[in-house]
């Protein structure tokens, strides 16, 4: 199974999360009288485009890859994802969420079967 196939759950499950909450739709009706969309659902299919295709980053580099491979795509996702959230007011991606997408990162990375990936050196989403 390709590292895409693995992780699409996980991706699914992160972006069905902050479109519940970016919607509101978790919430009952008396409780949105006083609340406001914390960012534009819009935004997702873009942040689920930057995820999918780290995930097939990783997939195209085969097995075995060396460390400043990985990390050079990581760090290029990061740098995406960064440049992604502040067009939207750093209202998408918070501290939460950056933890998530870290771990989906390296939990990924490890999957192509570096030898010498270590999480001490993993690029981290700041």
């Amino acid at each position: 199974m390709s590292i895409r196939a693995t992780f699409q759950p996980t991706v699914n499950e992160f972006i069905t999360t902050l479109e519940e909450f970016g919607t509101g739709s978790y919430l009952k009706e008396d409780e949105k009288e006083f609340w406001d969309e914390p960012f534009d659902v819009k935004a997702l299919p873009e942040l689920r485009s930057i995820l999918e295709n780290y995930l097939d980053s990783l997939d195209k580099m085969g097995k075995g890859p060396d460390q400043d491979t990985l990390n050079a795509a990581a760090q290029s996702t990061l740098d995406e994802l960064d440049k992604f959230n502040t067009r939207y007011h750093d209202a998408v991606i918070e501290p939460e969420e950056k933890e998530e997408i870290s771990e989906l990162l390296f939990d990924a990375a490890k999957l192509t079967g570096a030898d010498d990936l270590s999480l001490e050196s993993f690029p981290e989403f700041e």
